[in-house]
């Protein structure tokens, strides 16, 4: 919705007090109001409507005439109340449906916009495309709010008063803002108010302190009107900034407010057009303060400036014949004279049928700039475009937190593109616009929840409760302690792109064990799964451990079958409550003599294995059945092919005690 700031975008701005108005001696107060509203004395207006409501009845006219004053002095809450009152008229149109759909949309309330928007296409089915358009916007906001970008914002309150501060500019150890703030002693002595908005005209400001002592008009670069935000060249020592020129007209203007619905063009004797001015820094004040050669401010406006890093283009904001929409962004390139180039368009890329406005190029040459035409949140949004000049990448929303449903504007970065200020008017803030910084914080925790399974003997899953489970960080040692509830889970808080080392436990079951890693975060709300399967110990049942092969007539442990004997030591680390018995089976092919004696060298061999690898003597035993416990029917006498006797060539575990 409009705030100060866009006066300095305004491409008619109407100098309030020119007009002419009929007298207002003897005037009723709706007839003072609808005077000042004219007049474009809207703080005025509002006062004379208020006062004329409180002993009158509401009409929808003067209601939807009131609600525009509000939307023009940025007081969108007021507006929301009086548009309320228009849609639920009878002589209601769809345009103000629409306009209080948008009202809305830029207090974040995008479920009660949609319903309007919706309202909107039933009322005008015409405009079914339009509004599908705003509801996809919507639900697209919506969505951006509920998973924000890794940025943190937050009022700068240094800067900030209850009037409008923005337009962040670095200069030598401090700042350069714009701010229409009342400063006793400090401002200008007429204290020349802006019938607009109640204010004084926009100055620019140095900043150099912490508080409201520390900062200083301007003397040398403020005019008698507004003046606004532009850039500093260190090499050069120049600044660029926007000043505004009233010049006298006898043409209808355009929308006084580009960012409303309502339409107050109308006959009056002069306009603000805005121009770009530069002046140099000679260490003490300024100097040299001269026009952008190609102003043309009766014609049209241009302001806005921003200067790529090696100060040799130019870009600036103007409404000049020839554009893409209310608004384009423009570039000059600087020529071996020193002068600049000819206007050019930056191109359909960046600009489109809206406005294009406060362009900004960071040190890594990425263009950032605030746009009403391209899909956003409600007001201005803030986008960036990677290329130069001309040719541009597809301009990207930098999204919520650094956008808002209300206006955007105005960004600052450092080196690193990583922090830096923006400017906005969201709610919560000082004044009418505020500045905001802002910082990269992506976050390094994540949820991390552990999962706890029984296996049943048929392979069910079955969460199981009541486990102990440890996670262990890989990097620190650092160990999480968790307990899994009765729906056989546990939630910890991890960090990012880290490995883990997860183990269970529970009396009765076999402990596990998985190793993770955390992937990098990408929302902040991640959440990591790590499951943990359990199967119970039941004494005296057999386990085969798969794969373990011996050459033919020998018993000695190959690297292969040492692969799978590691298994059963980890499950006596891991267990270390349970004893068993390593079983090894042969086929019935030989004597059973000479297979009970094979297999009990083998049975015994894996069993010193094992030993070796640090488990105690006395909790595994080796035992060698030969041929006596097949699982088939291949006996002595059968004749069974090679893959049936392979089932009975096999090594087996079973507990024996738990202790």
């Amino acid at each position: 919705m409009k705030t100060l700031y866009k006066i300095l975008y305004i491409m008619a701005v109407l100098l309030p007090g020119l007009a002419v108005v009929p007298g207002a001696y003897g005037q009723s107060s709706l007839q003072k109001a609808r005077a000042s509203m004219e007049n474009f004395d809207y703080a005025d207006a509002a006062r004379y409507y208020e006062k004329h409501f409180s002993v009158n009845p509401v009409q929808t006219d003067q209601a939807r005439e009131l609600a525009e004053v509000y939307i023009q002095m940025n007081d969108t809450r007021s507006a929301e109340t009086w548009y309320a009152r228009v849609v639920e008229s009878d002589s209601r149109t769809a345009e103000d449906v629409l306009r209080y759909a948008h009202i809305l949309k830029s207090q974040g309330r995008y479920g009660d916009a949609i319903l309007q928007y919706e309202h909107y296409a039933a009322i005008k089915p015409e405009a079914r495309e339009e509004a599908v358009s705003y509801v996809i916007e919507s639900l697209r906001s919506q969505e951006w709010m509920a998973n924000p970008t890794f940025f943190e914002v937050w009022n700068e309150s240094r800067f900030n008063t209850e009037f409008s501060d923005f337009g962040l500019m670095p200069f030598q150890n401090g700042y350069v803002l714009t701010s229409d703030r009342k400063l006793a002693g400090k401002y200008y002595p007429e204290q020349e108010i802006y019938g607009w908005t109640g204010n004084p005209y926009l100055k620019l400001y140095r900043f150099a302190g912490e508080n409201e002592s520390g900062y200083q008009v301007m003397e040398g670069l403020n005019n008698t009107y507004h003046n606004g935000p532009g850039t500093f060249d260190r090499e050069s020592k120049r600044i660029y900034f926007t000043r505004t020129k009233m010049i006298r007209t006898r043409i209808k203007p355009v929308n006084s407010d580009p960012t409303s619905w309502y339409d107050l063009a109308q006959k009056v004797d002069y306009v603000m057009r805005l121009e770009v001015y530069s002046a140099s820094f000679n260490g003490s004040g300024w100097e040299d303060v001269k026009p952008f050669e190609h102003n043309l401010a009766d014609e049209y406006s241009v302001g806005h400036p921003a200067l790529s890093p090696d100060g040799k283009t130019l870009y600036y904001v103007s409404d000049m014949p020839g554009g893409y929409g209310d608004a384009d962004i423009y570039y000059s390139t600087l020529l071996d004279d020193g002068s600049w180039s000819d206007p050019r368009n930056a191109g359909p890329d960046i600009n489109t049928s809206g406005k294009e406005v406060f362009p900004f190029v960071s040190p890594d040459g990425t263009l950032y700039f605030s746009s009403d035409g391209h899909p956003g949140m409600g007001g201005l949004d803030l986008f960036r475009a990677e290329g130069n000049r001309d040719r541009w990448s597809i301009p990207e929303n930098l999204k919520y937190p650094i956008n808002s449903p209300a206006d955007d504007f105005s960004l600052l970065t450092d080196e690193s593109g990583q922090a830096g200020y923006i400017s906005s008017n969201r709610s919560g803030g000082a004044g009418l616009d505020d500045i905001y910084g802002f910082r990269w914080a992506p976050p390094t925790r994540l949820v991390l929840e552990v999962k706890t399974f029984e296996r049943l003997d048929d392979g069910t899953l079955l969460p199981l409760p009541s486990v102990e489970v440890s996670a262990v960080d890989i990097s620190d040692q650092t160990n999480m302690a968790l307990f899994t509830g009765d729906d056989g889970s546990a939630l910890a808080v991890a960090r990012c792109n880290t490995g883990y080392d997860i183990k269970g436990s529970r009396e009765g079951y076999y402990a596990n064990q998985v190793s993770i890693i955390t992937p990098v975060c990408q929302t902040r709300n991640d959440t990591v799964f790590a499951e943990l399967v359990f199967d119970k110990i039941v004494v005296n049942k057999p386990i085969v451990l798969e794969n373990i092969y011996y050459d033919f007539d020998k018993w000695n442990i190959r690297p292969d079958a040492a692969i799978e004997l590691n298994k059963l030591v980890k499950i006596l680390s891991d267990n270390p409550q349970i004893s068993v018995e390593l079983g090894s089976h042969t086929d019935a092919r030989g004597t059973k003599d000479y297979n009970e004696q094979l297999s009990q060298k083998r049975a015994e061999s894996a069993v010193a294995y094992i030993i070796s690898k640090g488990i105690d003597p006395e909790r595994i035993t080796a035992k060698g059945y030969g041929e006596n416990v097949p699982v088939n029917g291949c006996v002595d006498g059968v004749n069974c092919d090679d893959e049936s006797h392979q089932m009975n060539r096999r090594t087996e575990f079973k507990v024996t005690r738990i202790n």
